[in-house]
C-alpha cells in the first residue's frame, strides 16, 4: 500500500471519528433541548391540572396548546380526574410515590406509543399527585431526521476529506516520486547523473542535495575500489609471472644444480613478495571495514622503538645509514605494541630506502597532550609536493627519482595510516625546513572501542 493511500485512509479515519464525535455532542445538545423545551410545557400543564378534576369551574387560564395527556390520582391510586387519557394510571405505582413527594421526569410509554411524562403533588389535594404527558412522536421524527442528515453529511465529509487528503499527499510526494525515477534512471557507469534539486528550498531540496552528496560518495568509493583492483592485479602480476618463468626454466631438461638452486631461490623471493602483498592487502581490507584486530596494552615506547630499530639492523646496514631512537625513559602509551611496531617498521624500510648512505634516521616519541606522537625522519630528498596530498594512498610511490629501487608495492604507508586509524588516531606526512622526510603517526590516550561485528573469514 502506497503512502498516499495509507496517508488518505488515516485522514479519512481521523476525520471520520472527529465527526462522529462532533455529531454526537450535537445531537446530544439537541436531544437536551426539545427535552427541556418539552418539560417546561409539561410543567404548565401540572399547573392547571385541578380544572380536570370532576366539580371544578373553567376560570382557570386555558390549557396549552398540544396533544397532552393529563391525570389526577388520589393517594389510594385511582384517577379522580382526566384530560385524553383513559382510567389507567399513566405511571407506575413507584413513580406516583416520588410524584407525591417531589415533581419527576420520566419517559415512558402511553397509547404504545413513546411518550415524556411528569409528576408532582398536588398542593389543593394532600397525597394526591397530579400527571402529565405528551407523545415523543415528534421529538423521534426530528431526532431521526437529524442522524439521516448528519450520518449523510459524515459520510460525504469523510470522502471529501479521504480525497482531499489523497491530492495533497500526492502533491506532496510528487518530488520525491520524481527523485525516484531520476535515482532509478541513473546507470552504475553513469560517471555524471545527478538528481535535479528543486527551487523550493524545503525538505525535498534538502534530500536531493543529500543524495546528490551520497552519489559522489559511492562514485569515489567505486572509482577507488577500481583502482584498487587494478593496482592490486598489475602488482601481484609481475612476482606471479617471475615465479611462473623460473618454474617453467627449471622444469626444461638439462638444467643444472646451480641453474635449479638460482630458479628455486628466485621463485621463494617471489613467492615471499606475494605473501607480502597479500597480507598487506589483507590488512587493508580489515582497517576498511574496521575489523582490524586491536590487542590494546600499556606499552614502554623506548623499549618498542629500540627493538625496531634493533630488528632493521640489517637493513640499515645494507643501506649504509644508521638510526637514533629519541624517546625520554618512561614514556608509556595505550597502544597494541605490534601493531605499532609494524607502523614503525614501514616507516623505517621507507626511510632506509631514501636516506643518502651515512646518513642517520631519527625515530622520536612524545607525549603530545593526552596522546602520544611518534615521528620518523630521514636526511633523504623528501617528499615530492605533488605526492604529499597523497602519501597515505594504496599503491602509491614518489616519482622514480628519489627512490634506488623499484619502491615496493605502494602499501607500506597505507598500512600506517589504517593502522593510527584503527587505534583512532592520524598519520601526517611532510618535508623538514632542511630537507628529508618526516611523517608523523598521534595516538590519542585511549583507544575507541571497536563496534561488534563478525568475523572475518
Amino acid at each position: 500500500m502506497s503512502i498516499r493511500l495509507r496517508l488518505a485512509l488515516a485522514f479519512a479515519a481521523a476525520a471520520a471519528l472527529l465527526f462522529a464525535v462532533g455529531a454526537w455532542l450535537f445531537a446530544a445538545t439537541l436531544s437536551a433541548a426539545q427535552l427541556r423545551v418539552i418539560d417546561s410545557q409539561l410543567t404548565a400543564q401540572l399547573t392547571q391540572a385541578e380544572r380536570y378534576l370532576p366539580g371544578a369551574t373553567s376560570s382557570a387560564a386555558p390549557p396549552v396548546p398540544g396533544d397532552y395527556l393529563v391525570q389526577v390520582i388520589d393517594a389510594a391510586g385511582k384517577v379522580r380526574g382526566s384530560h385524553d387519557a383513559d382510567t389507567s394510571p399513566l405511571l407506575t405505582q413507584a413513580q406516583l410515590a416520588h410524584g407525591r413527594q417531589s415533581q419527576i421526569w420520566v419517559t415512558t410509554t402511553a397509547d404504545e406509543e413513546g411518550a415524556r411524562a411528569t409528576a408532582g403533588p398536588l398542593p389543593s389535594h394532600p397525597g394526591w399527585v397530579a400527571v402529565a404527558a405528551v407523545s415523543l412522536e415528534a421529538y423521534n421524527a426530528t431526532q431521526s431526521q437529524v442522524a439521516r442528515g448528519l450520518a449523510i453529511g459524515g459520510g460525504a465529509f469523510t470522502a471529501i476529506a479521504g480525497l482531499g487528503a489523497y491530492w495533497l499527499a500526492r502533491s506532496a510526494l510528487s518530488p520525491v516520486e520524481r527523485l525516484r525515477r531520476q535515482a532509478a534512471a541513473i546507470s552504475g557507469r553513469d560517471d555524471d547523473g545527478a538528481l535535479e534539486v528543486p527551487r523550493t528550498k524545503d525538505e525535498v531540496a534538502a534530500l536531493a542535495v543529500t543524495m546528490n552528496d551520497l552519489l559522489s560518495r559511492l562514485r569515489r568509493a567505486l572509482e577507488r575500489e577500481r583502482a584498487f583492483v587494478a593496482d592490486a592485479s598489475h602488482e601481484l602480476r609481475s612476482p606471479l609471472a617471475i615465479l611462473r618463468g623460473e618454474l617453467e626454466l627449471a622444469g626444461r631438461p638439462g638444467r643444472g644444480t646451480s641453474e635449479l638452486t638460482a630458479a628455486v631461490r628466485t621463485a621463494a623471493e617471489e613467492a615471499d613478495r606475494l605473501s607480502r602483498i597479500t597480507d598487506d592487502l589483507l590488512v587493508l581490507a580489515r582497517g576498511d571495514v574496521g575489523r582490524l584486530d586491536l590487542r590494546p596494552a600499556q606499552t614502554d615506547l623506548r623499549t618498542l622503538l629500540g627493538r625496531s630499530a634493533a630488528l632493521a639492523g640489517p637493513l640499515l646496514a645494507a643501506a649504509h645509514v644508521t638510526c637514533q631512537v629519541d624517546v625520554p625513559a618512561g614514556t608509556r602509551a595505550c597502544v597494541d605494541p605490534d601493531r605499532a611496531r609494524q607502523a614503525v617498521d614501514n616507516l623505517l624500510a621507507n626511510a632506509a630506502r631514501f636516506a643518502p648512505a651515512g646518513s642517520v634516521i631519527v625515530i622520536a616519541a612524545r607525549n603530545d597532550g593526552p596522546g602520544l606522537r611518534i615521528e620518523v625522519h630521514d636526511d633523504g630528498p623528501g617528499f615530492p609536493d605533488a605526492f604529499l596530498p597523497h602519501a597515505f594512498e594504496r599503491f602509491r610511490r614518489p616519482d622514480t627519482g628519489r627512490s634506488r629501487d623499484d619502491g615496493g608495492a605502494g602499501l607500506g604507508l597505507a598500512i600506517v595510516a589504517a593502522i593510527c586509524a584503527a587505534h583512532g588516531g592520524r598519520a601526517m606526512a611532510g618535508n623538514k625546513p632542511g630537507g628529508g622526510a618526516i611523517v608523523s603517526l598521534w595516538f590519542p590516550g585511549q583507544i575507541p572501542e571497536a563496534p561488534m561485528r563478525e568475523p572475518m573469514p
